[in-house]
């Protein structure tokens, strides 16, 4: 009997769902509180008990498991394997206070769209990674823990997947190992001297990792914004080397910023609508979740003690050298979030949308009156600045040359077209832009998995189709 066709998710209305704002007033914003976490089935643990897949999905994250609630209500019969288990990266690679920085409403996982109280918080860690594991449990995702996959290759009309655990052959393989898959590391790193704690951002998790002294944070985009937040609260002494990145508002005019950029499309731009394609793996502006959100101001850990600093160049025997490009990098962030806001005034006042002014009250982030301008010096002494731990938090890399043949660009990302390569039967999920901006994030991953899903489905069927105008480069 052939596969049924992949039905669309429900598009009935769900609490905290933007909706058309043309005209309308805007509703008091919503408080941040616990979510109620469904309770979770757990999911058995076992080896790989078969060699032959029909379909092979590799990755247990939001990206995998989305293309496999499509497949399991297609009637498509699967096996997803992973090194964690169900939300392993969200469990094991999150610092303790680590939140979402989207609002509950984006969490739009296909048959579990939130539907909590508190669609305008910003969930948890832990609450987060119940509602990933409660979802899976929900459709009895086919998850295999303890399966690391090493290297795919075609044989003949098949895929051989060679894993920790034996080899796997299968029809089709989606692969969900998503697009930040292991820590970049500056050449720097390697000359810190062999006294100091030295912990990448995955590896963090609160402020008892470090060692006596002063902490430097290496990187400022939302991730070490926030690890800097948690030992300024901390009460430990801090430095901060700011690189070029952009800074949101929170809220403005009476909404979060998410919400305005789905109101105005932004999460629906296309990767051909980018300048550069390189532009997809930017760093993401700085803003937090935590405590119900708010902007993250750099002009505000200076004030509260952080001592601002360029970027990193290099290190020599006890000295850090330091660019001077401080300024610059503020500056640039100060011009980043006038340009967001100037758009969302323009698009106010352009669709007639009754929204308040701006005020006070919206926390734009810029110096405040009378403060001084930080300056960074050219060197600083460890010794005399009394660090002993640092932070990278330098972002993730990604590399797919373990899948032997596959397509990419010059950037050695996959090409797709709607997630399908143009290798026969290899198909990616949870990619960043995949298709869309919001392709890499959770309010888009659903949409994504659908599409996946029904590419693979009409390869099964012997109906593959072939790459369209949406293939990137």
């Amino acid at each position: 009997m052939p596969h049924q066709s992949v039905p669309a998710p429900d598009p009935s209305p769900r609490p905290g769902t933007p909706d058309d704002l043309r005209g309308r007033p805007l509703s008091p914003a919503g408080g941040c509180g616990e979510i109620r976490a469904r309770r979770y089935r757990p999911l058995e643990r076992r080896g790989v008990s078969t060699v032959d897949e029909n379909v092979l999905v590799i990755g247990a994250g939001q990206g995998g498991l989305s293309a496999s609630y499509f497949l399991t209500r297609a009637g498509v019969s699967h096996r997803i394997v992973d090194r964690g288990g169900v939300a392993h990266a969200w469990e094991r690679h999150r610092w303790d206070s680590f939140c979402l920085v989207t609002p509950n409403w984006t969490v739009n996982l296909p048959g579990r769209p939130y539907d909590g109280d508190d669609p305008d918080g910003f969930m948890l860690r832990d609450d987060f990674v119940a509602y990933m594991k409660d979802w899976a449990g929900s459709f009895d995702a086919p998850v295999t823990a303890g399966v690391e996959a090493k290297q795919i290759a075609r044989t003949g009309r098949q895929f051989r997947v060679s894993t920790n655990k034996g080899d796997i052959s299968a029809r089709a393989v989606i692969v969900a190992t998503a697009t930040h898959q292991h820590p970049r590391l500056p050449p720097a790193a390697s000359s810190v001297p062999a006294n100091l704690v030295q912990l990448h951002a995955e590896d963090y998790r609160n402020p008892g990792q470090a060692a006596p002294g002063a902490v430097l944070v290496v990187g400022s985009g939302q991730t070490g914004c926030q690890i800097v937040e948690d030992f300024l609260r901390a009460g430990r002494d801090s430095y901060l080397c700011v690189a070029r990145t952009g800074r949101l508002p929170r809220r403005y005019r009476g909404r979060d910023i998410i919400f305005w950029q789905h109101q105005m499309g932004l999460l629906d731009r296309t990767p051909g609508m980018l300048d550069d394609p390189g532009m997809r793996f930017v760093g993401d502006p700085h803003v937090t979740g935590r405590d119900g959100g708010g902007t993250v101001s750099l002009y505000d850990f200076a004030r509260r003690g952080v001592r601002l600093l360029g970027r990193l160049e290099g290190v020599d025997g006890r000295s850090l050298h330091l660019r001077n490009d401080l300024a610059d990098n503020l500056d640039y962030a100060d011009r980043f979030c006038a340009d967001v806001v100037a758009g969302i005034d323009e698009f106010v006042e352009a669709n007639g949308i009754d929204a308040p002014p701006h005020s006070e009250a919206d926390g734009l982030g810029y110096r405040a009156p009378g403060q001084a301008r930080p300056e960074t010096p050219a060197c600083l002494n460890l010794d005399e600045a009394g660090i002993g731990t640092v932070i990278w938090a330098t972002g993730f890399g990604f590399d797919f040359s373990w899948i032997e043949g596959l397509p990419t660009d010059r950037f050695g990302y996959p090409v797709t077209d709607g997630g399908a390569s143009p290798m026969e039967g290899m198909f990616f999920s949870g990619l960043n832009w995949m298709t869309k901006r919001k392709s890499g994030i959770l309010y888009g991953v659903g949409e994504d998995g659908r599409l996946v899903a029904n590419h693979v489905a009409g390869f099964l069927e012997g109906r593959p189709g072939k790459p369209g105008p949406g293939m990137q480069e």
